[in-house]
């Protein structure tokens, strides 16, 4: 007879995990204050001026079918490529994030218009709940003919890489750019990575990190 312990024990130690995100090439319009839509990327409709995302997940419900934790150890984003625009407004922000829930256009535009990450005062997520953030400010740098290029003026790191028990890890690129009426943007491909320890803990601490998901999202999904 095969053990529980004995038929996950395959899954416990070391992996990397990865997720392949798509380039976005479109234009803004500001009569209905939208992103055109391409490669699956989302745009946070006439509630949610200046917001273009993308969301994907890391897909764990093998691990939590096992009762397995996943204890990250890393994460990166790989986006070799150019970003440009053919517009002047100087300024564009991103952030690149692995949360442990699903965050809404809505929620994205009140962290950038409050000059704040995830999961810091003014938003609502937990910080528990953020595996991993990136802020970055972008600023137009260099122009040729009628492409204006982006480079990175500033690069800061949040979150709080807590262990994982739930089913999915969303991941997240969002930007927050109000061009001009018709104007384009484009951004690389990119793959998120994540390096993790998957575990089987003790009952009684897999069963408290069960507890302590359900308060803070309410699900476990």
């Amino acid at each position: 007879m095969t053990t529980k312990k004995q038929a996950t024990r395959a899954l416990e130690g070391e992996r990397t995990l990865s997720k392949d995100i798509p380039n976005y090439q479109g234009t803004y319009s500001t009569s209905n204050t939208r992103w055109s839509l391409d490669n699956g990327w989302e745009n946070g409709n006439g509630a949610t001026p200046g917001v273009l995302y993308y969301e994907t997940y890391f897909d764990l419900t093998g691990y939590q079918l096992d009762d397995l934790t996943l204890m990250p150890i890393a994460a990166t984003l790989q986006d070799p490529g150019i970003y440009s625009t053919n517009d002047t407004t100087p300024q564009m922000l991103e952030m690149n994030v692995i949360s442990q829930e699903r965050i809404s256009p809505a929620q994205m535009l009140n962290a950038f218009s409050n000059n704040q990450a995830f999961s810091f005062p003014e938003t609502t997520q937990d910080w528990n709940n953020i595996t991993f953030g990136e802020w970055k400010l972008k600023l137009l740098s260099k122009e040729f003919d009628t492409t204006t290029l982006f480079g990175d003026m500033e690069i800061k790191n949040f979150g709080s890489g807590s262990p994982c028990v739930v089913q999915k890890l969303y991941i997240y690129r969002v930007f927050f750019y109000v061009p001009a009426d018709g104007k384009s943007l484009t951004i690389p491909a990119s793959r998120m990575v994540l390096s993790a320890l998957i575990t089987a803990e003790k009952d009684l601490v897999y069963m408290q990190r069960l507890r302590r998901n359900y308060e803070l999202q309410g699900s476990l999904t």
